[in-house]
């Protein structure tokens, strides 16, 4: 693969350069504190993508995040544009404005080094490492509806004026090479014999099925062009369960370097479809003392809550802001709930999609999940793959009949052994 043009003076930081970079920029060595020879530097990389370190002095701590020129798990082999990580800085600025309390603070940007610096939080979990240890989040669901709400909707035609619309989707554009990669790994690389898509043992004949379903390939086509051609807010772009950190009280949302205008229910139904497959891979993870019937439980209740809570607070936020596009001499409150409730339901229909779509990218696509790569036992690890592709391929090409949130989970009840 031909490499991408690096920004002026970019150069891969060692880590024993971070603490001198980060001492030359006011105020990090302040929040820091003491000298830089004090600092301690401790590679926490947990992404795919990029290199990611955790520099502590006697005062804070903090994240410094550096993007690769190539996929950071695959190496040179397959290059990656440092200007993702500008995207991200720019998406982090909307939420920040937007919902600032599910967003980590930006302390820093560098575009020349591809460097973000960030609020640590260390006392935070991955949300889908918790979810394979069978830890679960009381509030977690509402933040992730709340934030959805605000982040698609103070972004979307319904707030933005159309100069402002426009303008904010052409301030993303040139993520277009993600985009395209979305595209490839979500929509069309499962369904062909790539050379980085993996199979678990066991599963060969369920995965020749789908490979030769030309319903289900129509389906992810579909999806595709919905992905391409659908702008409708600014989105994550990559919103799983890895993409979460929680606390029992507190929800952040990280890693938006995917980030462009496209479809509302791609980000939904990346979220709706990471939590089923947390609920579908539970009895992977089972002990003696605990079945985990009540953490696939809680991760079903969780993804009806993040969409009745994203439709809720999308639509009281559409229906109590002026904007110009309800003309208020033209439009009665009545008219523009109608209108919204309208727009809500074909957002529901594309997050089902979307989700049988990432469902089936993290089983037999190039990107696999720890929720099933962790279980040992490689014949319950296919068993389970096997109740989440069923359950996938039905989504996908059921969307349109699928009426409701618990529709989707009796499906998902249904296609278990």
């Amino acid at each position: 693969m031909k490499a991408f043009p690096s920004p002026c003076g970019y150069r891969i930081l060692a880590e024993g350069e971070i603490a001198s970079v980060i001492a030359a920029i006011p105020p990090l060595p302040a929040r820091l504190g003491s000298e830089p020879t004090s600092w301690r530097v401790e590679e926490v990389s947990d992404g795919n993508m990029n290199a990611v370190y955790r520099l502590e002095g006697p005062a804070a701590s903090i994240i410094v995040k550096q993007a690769l020129p190539y996929i950071r798990v695959i190496g040179e082999s397959w290059p990656f544009p440092v200007s993702r990580i500008a995207f991200e800085a720019r998406a982090l600025g909307h939420h920040r404005r937007v919902a600032p309390q599910f967003a980590p603070e930006l302390l820093h940007y560098d575009e020349s080094l591809g460097l973000l610096v960030m609020e640590d939080l260390r006392h935070f979990r991955v949300a889908r490492h918790a979810f394979v240890e069978g830890r679960t989040f009381p509030h977690l669901a509402r933040h992730m509806g709340e934030f959805l709400a605000r982040a698609l909707y103070f972004t979307s035609d319904f707030y933005l004026t159309t100069p402002d619309k426009k303008a904010l989707a052409a301030d993303f554009a040139g993520n277009s090479h993600l985009c395209q990669t979305t595209e490839d790994v979500v929509f069309t690389g499962p369904y062909g014999d790539r050379v980085l898509n993996r199979v678990t043992p066991g599963n060969e004949a369920i995965v020749a099925e789908l490979r030769d379903d030309g319903d289900l390939k129509q389906a992810a086509a579909a999806m595709k062009l919905l992905f391409r051609s659908k702008a409708e807010a600014l989105i994550h772009g990559d919103l799983h369960t890895g993409s979460i950190m929680a606390t029992e009280d507190e929800t952040r949302v990280i890693d938006s370097e995917w980030a462009f205008h496209g479809p509302m229910g791609f980000d939904l139904g990346a979220l709706i479809g990471n939590l089923f497959l947390a609920a579908i891979s539970q009895p992977g993870h089972a002990t003696a003392l605990d079945d985990r019937t009540e953490t696939a439980s809680w991760a079903l209740r969780a993804a009806a809550d993040v969409w009745a809570h994203f439709s809720d607070g999308f639509q009281h936020l559409a229906s109590d802001h002026e904007s110009e596009f309800f003309a208020s001499d033209v439009f009665s409150r009545i008219d523009r709930q109608a209108v919204i409730a309208r727009h809500l339901d074909s957002v529901f229909t594309d997050m089902i999609g979307f989700a049988g779509a990432k469902m089936i990218r993290r089983i037999i696509g190039i990107s696999h999940v720890e929720d099933f790569e962790t279980i040992v036992d490689i014949p319950t690890r296919a068993r389970l793959e096997r109740h989440a592709l069923r359950t996938a391929r039905r989504l996908l090409i059921e969307r349109q009949n699928v009426s409701s949130i618990q529709k989707a989970i009796e499906i998902l009840q249904m296609e278990a052994d």
